[in-house]
């Protein structure tokens, strides 16, 4: 086991002890969703998080840049600005709008606690799917940047994501995801949310003298 792993392990471990109870990550449902609602119907103190880490780069869209011509070569040059942002497993997030695409619910979750526009333009869109889960759909655009490449947990190729069906192309929406030749499956960005469990026992005692 890993210092890093170890010291993610210790805080959950203090924080649950903290709170007086078992803290632990479950997948947002339509069930638990509608369970959440009962207490919170506004959604306004749910806290969700990605299953996996996110990173979205963004190139710059415009830049200036120099062009000079000479016998050996035509020489351009120019400095071009590039922008990435991480929603790791710990970010939460703020669901800020529920919508629907093509008859399925859309929540539109906004990581960005320094969003300077509306919380809708900044959210990122997580689609329900047909194996009961919200995977990520839409990634929010930034101005003066193209659209972001999208990696799932780290910028290798393999990783980059792509809008596609998971299982079948009856599926009502594509959603984010890269696929693995393994067992022919898809791997998505998927919510989250944080449990804290705590169930006290009342225990009662009676011997037994026989019949």
């Amino acid at each position: 086991m890993t210092m890093k792993v170890m010291r993610t392990c210790a805080a959950l471990a203090l924080a649950s002890l903290a709170l007086g109870g078992c803290l632990r990550r479950l997948d947002l449902t339509p069930g638990e969703l509608e369970l959440l609602r009962d207490s919170d119907p506004e959604l306004a103190e749910l806290r969700v998080l990605p299953r996996r880490k996110l990173l979205s780069y963004y190139p710059q869209r415009d830049y200036e840049s120099s062009i000079a011509v000479t016998r050996a070569s035509v020489r351009v040059r120019g400095e071009r600005r590039a922008d990435e942002r991480i929603v790791s497993r710990r970010t939460t997030g703020k669901i800020v709008a529920v919508e629907e695409l093509s008859g399925m619910p859309l929540l539109w979750v906004n990581f960005d606690d320094k969003c300077t526009t509306s919380a809708r333009e900044c959210a990122h869109g997580f689609v329900l799917t047909e194996l009961g889960r919200y995977s990520l759909v839409s990634v929010p655009e930034r101005e003066g940047f193209a659209e972001p490449r999208n990696y799932r947990r780290n910028k290798l190729k393999r990783n980059r994501l792509k809008l596609m069906r998971q299982r079948s192309m009856v599926e009502l929406n594509e959603v984010l995801g890269v696929a693995r030749r393994v067992r022919r499956k898809v791997l998505t960005v998927d919510l989250q949310y944080r449990e804290n469990k705590y169930q006290k026992t009342k225990k009662t005692r009676r011997r037994l003298k026989g019949v």
